[in-house]
């Protein structure tokens, strides 16, 4: 039986813990991608990029994006009962959405539909691992979080070796990963979470209901930013196949880690921007969102100088000569990381300061574009108008909201919700 500690941990214990755990977490799911290409084929490494590309929209769904408004509700104005039961609901609701979507997908065969499908289903464990953490933050017990964090990351690479070695199959690779991340979930973190929230789960649309409501603008605005990355990806394997595909996500995996790494840099600053915003030192908010901003652009240009003297051998080590031919498209990719990295970047002082309408009329223009060019380039440029579409798209998207949201630290002086 699991003991739980009642006390809380300091805020620098629980940042080590969920930095170390997230980090961990996010390399596995990159060797992930590297492993089904060195133990299967690209195309094999198509289909998983494919799968992840699509699933990843799907899975805003899922969450509704409830993270940071759940982890920050310790007033209690929804029980955790109320926050768990709903992101019961909504993982069905993304889950029955992307069953339609590879069902609908008549150019998708039965393999690419069933990694589709099965990836999801990974994913949702991911999705109510999420909100059971929420609970674990707000208790300041998160290394909870770094233990589920490892187990999860055991398992689930554990078992896609053990898959492709054995049988060479993803979409088994992609289910044994479902059904042994699973176990962690409902015998580590449910008990955990039981015994400090005593929550129960009451799957009733009325329950739910309120808490969608006052969530809806956050899950649109997250469901944008992903398809402004997922959609060109989506149109390269429409229009050159899973074989390519693959190419371009194994060149583009290492971007992943890139993006997080900024993530770990301007997370930290929610609480204390929250303060400055709340308190009405607005020289302070923007001082501290512009040091952040010159972080992350320090540490692109440092990730970059890197890329351009060892990338290629990089690749070659991890991927072997036959990735040598795309190797330029490095750079590149690496730029549409810092596009998209911005993007989430520019959310936080624009959520802090409630304009979650100017945001989502920014996105919604980003993505009209992003349909536009993926439609116009991607079938000429290949590859490479994947990496245009987005660096357009996303820059755009972040340079819009990085002039809004520093205008708006300068006029503002009470906190709107416009």
């Amino acid at each position: 039986m699991i003991t739980v500690e009642e006390s809380a941990l300091s805020l620098k214990r629980n940042a080590l813990y969920n930095s170390i755990g997230s980090l961990t977490y996010l390399v596995c799911q990159w060797l992930i991608n590297v492993l089904v290409v060195r133990l299967g084929s690209y195309a094999d490494g198509g289909m998983l990029t494919l799968s992840i590309s699509v699933t990843n929209v799907f899975f805003v769904v899922a969450t509704f994006s409830l993270r940071v408004y759940q982890a920050s509700d310790v007033t209690g104005r929804f029980s955790a009962s109320r926050y768990l039961s709903t992101r019961v609901m909504t993982s069905l609701l993304g889950l029955g959405l992307c069953v339609l979507f590879a069902l609908a997908n008549v150019q998708y065969d039965a393999p690419q539909k069933w990694c589709i499908v099965l990836y999801m289903l990974f994913k949702l464990t991911e999705a109510w691992v999420d909100a059971l953490a929420a609970e674990q933050q707000k208790a300041m017990r998160m290394d909870y979080i770094l233990v589920s964090f490892l187990l999860r990351s055991i398992t689930s690479l554990g078992s896609l070796v053990v898959a492709m070695r054995l049988w060479h199959s993803l979409p088994l690779a992609l289910l044994l990963m479902a059904v042994t991340t699973l176990p962690v979930v409902l015998l580590y973190d449910m008990p955990i979470v039981r015994r400090m929230t005593g929550f129960r789960l009451r799957l009733r649309p009325e329950e739910c209901l309120p808490l969608l409501r006052a969530a809806w603008p956050m899950m649109l605005n997250a469901a944008m930013m992903t398809l402004l990355v997922s959609l060109p990806r989506y149109v390269l394997e429409f229009n050159f196949g899973q074989e390519v595909m693959g190419i371009y996500g194994a060149v583009a995996t290492p971007a992943v880690i890139v993006q997080a790494g900024c993530s770990f840099v301007y997370s930290p600053l929610v609480a204390p921007l929250s303060r400055c915003w709340s308190q009405g030192r607005r020289g302070e908010f923007r001082r501290m969102t512009a040091k952040a901003l010159a972080l992350v652009l320090a540490l692109f240009l440092l990730v970059m100088a890197g890329a351009a003297a060892l990338g290629q051998w990089g690749l070659q080590l991890i991927f072997g000569q036959s990735i040598l031919p795309y190797a330029w498209l490095l750079l590149p990719v690496l730029l549409t990381s810092l596009c998209s990295a911005l993007m989430y970047f520019f959310e936080v002082p624009l959520t802090i300061m409630g304009r979650l309408k100017t945001m989502t009329c920014v996105h919604l223009a980003a993505a009209a574009l992003s349909l536009l060019l993926s439609l116009t380039l991607i079938p000429r440029l290949g590859m490479n108008g994947v990496n245009w579409t987005i660096i357009l798209t996303a820059g755009l998207d972040a340079a819009a909201m990085g002039c809004a949201a520093f205008a708006l630290a300068g006029k503002e002086t009470l906190c709107p919700s416009k």
